[in-house]
């Protein structure tokens, strides 16, 4: 009887965590909207318990943030945190690639455009959670590819990660300061990802390192220099506001005397 409840908590808490994991990635949830349990578990026709295990796994996933006393609100993740997250998973699979000796099989070919076409289908709905799953089946080939136990689990611990790397991206994108970055049209997901595997196919191992350098560490940089600039701009307009603020009646008063 036992295991039969802690089986139903655990489907429980599986349905909770899909729901907020895709709610949270797809923007229906914003970064600190507080996140009620009572609410979720209404919402869910379910206990509190799993939906306290769901926002647990998330905020191991850097989706949620957890404060005594205040409860969980949807994250805000650090730029520093994005940038170190993009920077080492493209360099474990740049590591997987020279030990592969830039060969995939032909199964681990065909799932990477098994990939890429689930990019195709969603590309422009706005459904991230489903470009995230198809990141994940992608650039999981790569890794596998080294036959290295210990660096597909190195890379596995991050990959929780990868949903709160597509939203901090996802929000830079919609940055007004985006375009004056970079004024250019970026690559959008499915070119990045062609370009991998044209290069990985070619057994081009240096085009491969580049377009893993491209997809990765200067995207985390983007993130990186956009979140500065929006810092200093909010500084800016607060200087700026400050300056127009009316005077209190007290000063006022002062002056006058």
């Amino acid at each position: 009887m036992k295991k039969d409840s802690a089986v139903t908590r655990n489907s429980y808490s599986e349905k909770a965590l899909l729901y907020l994991r895709e709610q949270i990635i797809n923007g229906n949830l914003h970064p600190q909207e507080k996140l009620i349990e009572s609410d979720i578990a209404q919402a869910l026709g379910i206990s509190r318990g799993p939906v306290r295990d769901a926002l647990k796994q998330l905020a191991v996933e850097g989706l949620v943030d957890y404060q005594p006393n205040k409860g969980c609100t949807v994250a805000l993740i650090s730029p520093r945190d994005a940038y170190e997250v993009f920077f080492l998973r493209g360099n474990l699979e740049k590591l997987a690639l020279e030990k592969s000796g830039c060969h995939i099989g032909d199964y681990g070919i065909f799932v990477m455009e098994t990939a890429l076409d689930e990019m195709r289908a969603v590309s422009g709905t706005e459904n991230t959670m489903a470009e995230v799953n198809a990141d994940e089946k992608f650039h999981r080939q790569i890794v596998l590819a080294s036959q290295m136990d210990r660096l597909v689990k190195m890379w596995e611990l991050l990959s929780p990660l990868n949903g709160a790397m597509f939203l901090s991206l996802k929000n830079a994108n919609n940055s007004p300061l985006a375009k004056v970055l970079d004024p250019t049209r970026r690559r959008d997901l499915v070119t990045s990802h062609e370009m991998i595997l044209n290069a990985i196919k070619k057994g081009d191992l240096a085009e491969a390192y580049s377009q893993l350098d491209t997809h990765y560490t200067k995207n985390g940089e983007r993130v990186y220099r956009l979140s500065l600039m929006n810092a200093s701009s909010t500084l800016e307009d607060t200087a700026e506001n400050s300056l127009h603020m009316p005077q209190s009646k007290a000063l006022l008063e002062g002056t006058a005397e």
